[in-house]
């Protein structure tokens, strides 16, 4: 777990730390890396790569900026749709504000009252259940002509052959995209040992397949009504790469 403090009053942002020690230890985290920022921009231009392990405390008011919080945490956001925020400031007025900056923030706490670690912990008890639950998270990047795309596995069908371009392959996505990645099925295969080569021109995504019709020789993918081809050849190999997965699978 990487926290974030933004707290430009260095015995407020001490007692932070201790506290976010000893909620560790009685929580039992294994690892919780703490960096801490007494300005705003120190920390967006330190904004780590979007993840589910990112939790932000951030004050509202940053050398005499009463709306920095708010803002670092609209860039955040925008950042990293994973992240955690949480508010912990005097300024309890803003709490509407949060809404506006489209923040989502886990919670707000007011620096006044005397149940600041107590609330936190709750918060790092929630934090903690959800990741506990989490689906862990593989992505792929994936080069294209606009620069680097990371793709989550789990939304991934296959690639096959651009038609147009020998060296590049279209990604077909679980929400209908097609995209055009500069690397042919040979590379792809090389590089991501998770895709499956179930046919010359098809690179599929093994843990989305649901279904395989021996007579036909066709597979089927979770939520698409299609038929896609592999090769007999791969029968064996597409079977024990099925099997491996445990994944339910049907077959015709």
């Amino acid at each position: 777990m990487n926290v974030f403090i933004l707290e430009d009053k260095w015995i407020e942002q001490r007692y932070l730390e201790q506290t976010l020690r000893k909620i560790q230890a009685e929580l039992k985290v294994p690892e919780m890396n703490i960096l801490s920022f007494t300005d705003a921009n120190s920390l967006t231009a330190q904004l780590p790569k979007p993840n589910v392990n990112n939790v932000f405390l951030l004050d509202i008011e940053i050398a005499g900026n009463k709306k920095a919080g708010l803002q670092v945490s609209q860039q955040i956001r925008q950042h990293d749709a994973f992240a955690t925020i949480i508010f912990v400031t005097v300024h309890d007025e803003f709490l509407a504000t949060t809404y506006k900056f489209k923040s989502e923030a886990l919670d707000f706490i007011a620096k006044d009252q005397d149940n600041i670690a107590a609330k936190l912990k709750d918060d790092f008890v929630f934090i903690t259940k959800k990741l506990q639950h989490q689906r862990p998270v593989q992505w792929l990047t994936l080069k294209t002509n606009a620069g680097y795309l990371k793709e989550d596995l789990n939304t991934i069908y296959y690639f096959e052959p651009s038609p147009t371009n020998s060296h590049q392959s279209l990604l077909h996505t679980t929400d209908n995209q097609v995209l055009t990645i500069n690397a042919t099925l040979n590379e792809l295969e090389s590089e991501f040992t998770v895709l499956f080569r179930a046919h010359r021109h098809y690179l599929i995504n093994p843990l989305k397949v649901v279904s395989v019709n021996l007579k036909h020789h066709t597979l089927r993918f979770k939520g698409d009504k299609q038929d896609y081809p592999f090769s007999r050849l791969r029968t064996r190999l597409l079977f024990a790469r099925l099997k491996s997965l445990e994944s339910p699978l049907k077959i015709i």
